[in-house]
């Protein structure tokens, strides 16, 4: 009868143990999945813009704030991704975040207003490069042309 008990009590002891190493492996994957749903907190470049004397400073417009999934389309050979990437862009209280498809993400502040309908991110401190994002009439975002910071226009990345 007392050996029963040892092993009742050998039992229970091992249970005690495999619920608390479950529950602490749960707590662990629980804490790294919620770490990975913030990438564009992540870039490891940033860009701020300084405007010059004759330019005027973009906004975005609130309608336009979130995450977009599109898809490049090179018109003139030059950017430094190809035809059909994805490119994810974040926009968020005047900041852009680009994520292009087998590149680092880079964060862009500081926009130009180019026109009405379109406000400009200058990467100018790693690829040299424009996004010009664009609004439709009913405040949409339409599209993201590429340009050289000199202005050559490479292409867009669309839905």
């Amino acid at each position: 009868m007392n050996g029963e008990i040892r092993n009742l009590n050998k039992i229970q002891i091992f249970m005690k143990t495999m619920k608390t190493i479950l529950f602490c492996f749960l707590l662990v994957a629980l804490s790294s999945c919620s770490n990975n749903n913030n990438s564009t907190a992540t870039c490891s470049t940033s860009c701020s813009y300084t405007l010059t004397g004759s330019e005027t400073a973009g906004t975005v417009p609130a309608a336009l704030e979130g995450t977009f999934s599109l898809v490049y389309t090179e018109i003139v050979a030059g950017a430094p991704f190809s035809n059909n990437v994805m490119g994810t862009f974040t926009l968020t209280n005047n900041q852009l975040t680009v994520e292009i498809d087998g590149m680092d993400c880079i964060t862009l502040n500081n926009p130009i207003q180019t026109s009405p309908a379109e406000v400009t991110f200058v990467d100018d401190c790693r690829d040299n490069l424009k996004y010009a994002v664009s609004v439709t009439q009913t405040g949409t975002l339409n599209e993201v042309n590429i340009l050289s910071t000199s202005n050559q226009f490479f292409g867009q990345f669309t839905e």
